[in-house]
């Protein structure tokens, strides 16, 4: 027995030695933590579907599909093109190929006829799906924002409720004479602190969007959700809100972002007016074109494969002279440039973000392309995360010069990301 033993012996310690140098070895590859270091654009796979609409802002609701909010236009609606609606919300099924859109008819019609609304925040959490819709100051578009008035869906978008700012609900049918409503009882939020640009003030947190946290939450790191918005008055300062999952609707419950500490974490503070800044974006270009206060609404997307949240962003240059003035700042034509593309990383959905891609005037396949508000798909990403789809907006001119009439669509393109 002691001669067996002995013969065994070194074989069992090799193989421990093995298994403790695979184990090293996983160990090591758990930590390497991935460095996203650039990206490269498949102009092959560009698509572009639908008859008009804009400003893609996309959740993956519990069922599976993806709703996405559209703005000033209708999607489906290929014979009617000035057939408009300032705000609806749509369903999208299948994969970035050959994906089917439907319409979600009961919520509420934002025509524009008695207001004006744009949406944009949208996310589906626990089931539910929330969507943001966004006051304009008159009855057609124009800035800055006065507000926001919160709707809410227990049933995967087939019906619809508004939030009061204590959480209380009101059912609202398509055409409820409710949903035009502004009063400090049927917003979210109006014209709350706002701060001056010159002289002309901007209200925060009066048009923002949600991070995505893949299928219905479900890979949230804690139990809050993050809420990102560009501070109005000043648009490439970057805001960030919390509030527990099951209390979106309430408003004392949300916490803002107030500055990192010495050990890069987050500080939080149930005022509004403590608010600081999560990240500084460019004011400007390299040719001293100021961006404008529609700019730099993040889209920010939790990618499983990477194991780190990625941040697609924009600058939409100002109007006219793209000065720094009030009127050029405020004005509605802001697409006298092409918009700017960058890309950002972080480990938390909180950040801090690191930059790995900028363009200051970022085209795709024509040089008259005028794009704007960019988009990430938070469920059409490949298992190792190395490729998304990018979506964004384009008001190209036509051969008559007229604006948002060539590309004015959704325009879609797989991107990859290159990592070290």
């Amino acid at each position: 027995m002691k001669f067996r033993f002995n013969l065994l012996l070194p074989i069992i310690l090799l193989a421990f030695a093995c298994q403790s140098n695979t184990e090293k070895k996983n160990i090591a590859k758990k930590s390497k933590k991935t460095v996203p270091e650039g990206v490269i654009f498949n102009k092959e796979t560009l698509k572009r579907l639908g008859a008009s609409g804009d400003n893609w802002c996309l959740t993956w609701a519990a069922d599976g599909s993806q709703i996405v909010s559209m703005c000033d236009g209708n999607w489906l609606d290929q014979k009617n093109y000035a057939s408009q609606i300032h705000n609806h919300l749509y369903r999208i099924k299948g994969g970035p190929e050959n994906f089917e859109r439907e319409d979600l008819p009961n919520y509420p019609e934002f025509s524009g006829k008695e207001g004006s609304w744009f949406g944009y925040g949208i996310v589906s959490v626990n089931g539910k799906v929330y969507s943001a819709a966004s006051k304009t100051p008159g009855p057609s578009w124009s800035g800055p924002f006065t507000g926001v008035k919160l709707l809410k869906s227990t049933d995967n978008g087939h019906s619809w409720s508004r939030v009061d700012r204590e959480g209380n609900e009101l059912a609202l049918k398509a055409m409820d004479s409710m949903r035009n409503v502004v009063n400090e009882q049927e917003m979210f939020s109006l014209k709350e602190h706002g701060i001056p640009h010159q002289t002309q003030e901007a209200y925060p947190f009066s048009f923002f969007d949600f991070v995505q946290n893949g299928k219905d939450n479900s890979t949230a790191k804690d139990e809050y959700v993050y809420i990102y918005s560009p501070e109005g008055a000043k648009a490439h300062q970057l805001t960030l809100a919390r509030v527990p999952h099951d209390k979106i609707g309430i408003r004392s419950e949300w916490q803002y972002f107030t500055k990192y500490d010495q050990n890069k974490e987050p500080q939080w503070s149930n005022k509004i007016t403590d608010r600081g800044y999560v990240h500084t974006f460019p004011e400007k270009s390299s040719k001293d074109h100021y961006f404008g206060w529609y700019s730099w609404l993040p889209s920010v997307v939790w990618n499983d494969g990477l194991g780190l949240y990625i941040m697609v962003n924009g600058g939409t240059y100002g109007g006219y002279g793209m000065s720094n003035s009030d009127e050029d700042y405020y004005h509605s034509w802001m697409h006298t440039e092409t918009g700017s593309l960058g890309f950002w990383y972080s480990e938390n959905a909180y950040g801090p973000w690191t930059q790995f891609h900028y363009s200051e005037y970022w085209t795709v396949d024509d040089p008259n392309n005028r794009t704007y508000q960019p988009k990430l798909s938070p469920k059409w990403i490949s298992e190792d995360g190395k490729k998304m789809i990018l979506i964004w907006s384009d008001a190209m001119k036509n051969d008559q010069g007229n604006s948002h009439s060539i590309n004015y669509i959704w325009n879609q393109m797989e991107i990859e990301i290159e990592v070290k």
